[in-house]
């Protein structure tokens, strides 16, 4: 009897811990809708999506091995939120079979080459670069969008390199520039098709991030090309640290300090990436052409900066990508944060996410065909 009232508790304490977190990633599904810049809390449930996805799986295991109805509350809580899953997992790819009338894109966060991660005179410094060139001529695409884009025309040349090697002769950047010595950072379009049309879009506030836009013109079509860098988090080395030491942070002050640095810089750059991503969203509402979205959002699928942006485009990856797709390399948990959006007169295939670790990002590729 003493065991049955045991067992009986104990099914209790984890029906009300499911419950928790049921109820958690129910409140994740409200992410996407509700803007941080009115209600930042909701995003953090958002950023945990995949944790909670993952909890709530475990707890349909344990209450299908232990033969219990209460397996109805996680499997129902996720089957309202299948298009989410849908978002962040695909089981099958869609491959090209005609290339004749396609365009091979690339989308990559380069982290500045690397370049200061090395003395100026260190012959290391021009390593990561040089991989990520043959990663580019191994690819061979047509149009690259790259985010943390550096050139120093003294010292560290990448706009010739590309410009020659790829047969991408038209390219667009903006960004920021150091006038005391020839170097620039930002975004960089470049294409093998004319670009004849050039644009900034504006975002409200002062920020380091950008977005321009690059009117292409293919055959007869003239495609808007976005490139996109979206409100970073901006986490120091010693945040990095932090995080990765956090198991074994025993000094209960130095934790709560940690986490609640931390905590404060996701909730800044949710806030700024909400106006960001209306601002974009707003200026694709008006493109005359069809347009293609690349670029960093620093956000993952269950996102109102996503949501916002991704509204009335398709998405490479839920097209024609398999797996998680992840792209973020950091030290922080994997996510799926870079992206190509693009209008319904296009359809997408062959998404990957090359797995290559010369930046915090993974480099995403995919051929786009107008129907």
């Amino acid at each position: 009897m003493a065991k049955k009232s045991q067992h009986s508790i104990f099914t209790t304490i984890a029906f009300m811990v499911n419950v928790f977190f049921a109820v958690c990633l129910l409140i994740s599904y409200a992410s996407p809708m509700v803007s941080p810049d009115q209600y930042w809390v909701i995003a953090f449930f958002g950023l945990a999506y995949p944790f909670l996805l993952i909890i709530n799986f475990i707890f349909i295991v344990f209450w299908m091995i232990h033969v219990k109805k209460q397996i109805l509350l996680s499997l129902i809580v996720i089957l309202i939120g299948y298009n989410y899953l849908n978002q962040t997992f695909q089981f099958s790819a869609k491959h090209l079979t005609d290339s004749e009338n396609s365009i091979k894109l690339l989308s990559y966060n380069v982290r500045l080459f690397n370049a200061y991660q090395y003395n100026r005179d260190d012959k290391h410094r021009y390593e990561d670069r040089d991989k990520i060139f043959d990663i580019i001529k191994e690819e061979a695409p047509d149009i690259m969008c790259f985010q943390e884009f550096y050139q120093d025309h003294g010292h560290f040349k990448t706009i010739d390199t590309i410009v020659k090697f790829q047969d991408a002769k038209y390219f667009h950047l903006n960004g920021a520039s150091d006038k005391a010595s020839p170097q620039y950072y930002g975004v960089a379009t470049f294409s093998r098709y004319p670009i004849v049309n050039k644009g900034i879009v504006m975002f409200n506030e002062k920020s380091e991030n950008f977005c321009i836009f690059s009117d292409i013109v293919k055959a007869k079509d003239t495609i808007r090309i976005y490139n996109v860098h979206l409100e970073s988090i901006r986490l120091s080395k010693e945040d990095e640290v932090f995080y990765a030491e956090i198991s074994n942070q025993k000094e209960q002050e130095k934790l709560k300090l940690g986490t609640r640095k931390i905590m404060s810089k996701l909730k800044y750059s949710f806030i700024k990436r909400a106006s960001q991503a209306r601002s974009l969203a707003e200026h694709i509402s008006h493109s005359p052409y069809p347009v293609i979205v690349c670029g960093d959002f620093n956000d993952t699928p269950t996102s109102y900066a996503y949501h916002i942006v991704s509204e009335n485009l398709k998405d490479a990856f839920i097209e024609s990508g398999k797996g998680i797709g992840t792209t973020y390399n950091g030290k922080f948990p994997s996510f799926r944060i870079d992206y190509m959006l693009y209008s319904s007169e296009f359809t997408a295939y062959d998404f990957e996410v090359k797995k290559v670790k010369y930046s915090d990002h993974y480099p995403i590729l995919a051929w786009i065909v107008r129907r």
